[in-house]
């Protein structure tokens, strides 16, 4: 019996171990990597996730550093760097994809993929921009309650990026409240020239806490296929909150 669950135990610390190395793996991977029946896999996937040592998103397991971190070491609301679902959305939609918080005025990049999208790209990570001048910002302001829209707004200084950028104060609060009824921002070289932007925002306790998005050269983006990338941002963005509801709660 003692040499049974020395055995047992020892497959399942490979396969927590095997999962830690990957930015998430499916089951038939495990069963390939440790040549492992598909019940056996499945039953050491299904205890370690009981367990919180890992999370699933969709078909893929992930590795959860939170179980093992000190119990009074609280995650950082801006380190956003090791969610994986964002991977899954840019495979998706086969675009370069954006997560970004806000920062007083500024949108800060916390995570950027581009092809083939298995890594974050680290240089880019952290790059800031204003508020106003992107997707990304104008979909978080769209979205937060009317006192925090104000006093943000009170501090911006709407200075343009391209010429496309806002620039009128009263035009962008009508161009807010579009974006809020549509639920998705659309930057049309505003902050880049050559470059269109779909944004969705993340929110966490029904509150806008970021935005998830796409960028590509302006002719992959027209305003006929708009919506269609929405509508995979705003899954994406699900899977977002979900995973960091996951990750907080554990």
């Amino acid at each position: 019996m003692a040499q049974n669950s020395v055995a047992t135990l020892k497959k399942g610390l490979l396969v927590l171990e095997l999962i830690r190395k990957h930015q998430g793996i499916t089951l038939a991977e495990v069963m390939k990597e440790l040549q492992l029946s598909k019940s056996t896999a499945f039953r050491f996937l299904t205890t370690l996730e009981k367990l919180n040592y890992i999370y699933k998103i969709q078909t893929h397991y992930f590795f959860n550093p939170k179980k093992f971190s000190n119990g009074l070491e609280k995650r950082s609301n801006k380190d956003w760097a090791s969610l994986h679902s964002i991977y899954q959305v840019a495979q998706n939609v086969q675009m370069s994809t954006y997560l970004g918080k806000v920062d007083g005025t500024d949108l800060v990049m916390t995570q950027v993929l581009h092809s083939p999208f298995l890594h974050s790209t680290e240089e880019e990570l952290g790059n800031r921009s204003k508020l106003h001048q992107s997707a990304l910002g104008k979909v978080i302001l769209a979205h937060l309650n009317e006192d925090k829209l104000n006093s943000l707004l009170d501090k911006m200084s709407l200075e343009p990026a391209t010429a496309n950028t806002f620039q009128d104060s009263q035009l962008f609060r009508y161009h807010l409240k579009a974006i809020y009824e549509d639920g998705y921002a659309f930057d049309d070289e505003e902050r880049i020239v050559g470059i269109r932007c779909v944004a969705v925002p993340v929110f966490r306790n029904n509150e806008a806490i970021a935005a998830l998005a796409i960028a590509a050269p302006a002719d992959q983006i027209s305003r006929t296929n708009i919506k269609q990338i929405a509508i995979k941002l705003q899954a994406g963005s699900n899977a977002v909150t979900k995973e960091i509801e996951t990750l907080e709660n554990t």
